[in-house]
């Protein structure tokens, strides 16, 4: 025969924290084991960790430095990364199935199911704003100009 738990036995706030370690939608620093929100760390000391100060050494020639290229970020770090748009705020959208499968399969394995599909699309139309912007503006000036009998 089962044992009866008693209510009052039953620390609410232990198994909602054992949900909130899995959850990704859920702030990293909201995710505490131990019930108290953690601090995040200072803007500084992740801009550190993050950039490095590139340092070149003097036996490198300055004409070198400024002929380089700079250097193209590559797709991890401008796709599979956060971003500050959770699904339920922002607006539904249909895409193919194919796409849906291949965009999950792609964050489970790159990003590590830590970016969502929400971040990952917001991210990818962001950089395409971004890129065709001045495209996008002249072709709306077009169309706007030819309603305008």
């Amino acid at each position: 025969m089962a044992k009866k738990t008693r209510i009052e036995d039953i620390d609410s706030e232990a198994v909602i924290n054992s949900f909130r370690l899995d959850d990704t939608s859920i702030p990293p620093e909201a995710r505490s084991t131990d019930g108290n929100a953690t601090s995040p760390p200072p803007k500084e000391a992740i801009q550190e960790a993050v950039f490095p100060p590139a340092s070149h050494s003097k036996e490198e020639p300055e004409r070198r430095r400024r002929n380089s290229k700079p250097e193209k970020p590559d797709y991890d770090t401008v796709f599979i990364c956060g971003s500050n748009v959770t699904a339920r705020l922002g607006k539904q959208v249909y895409i193919r199935k194919e796409y849906h499968d291949r965009i999950q399969k792609m964050l489970h394995v790159i990003g590590g199911n830590e970016v969502t599909i929400a971040a990952f699309l917001d991210n990818v139309l962001t950089h395409h704003f971004t890129l065709f912007q001045d495209e996008i503006a002249e072709s709306f000036k077009r169309h706007m100009e030819s309603y305008n009998l």
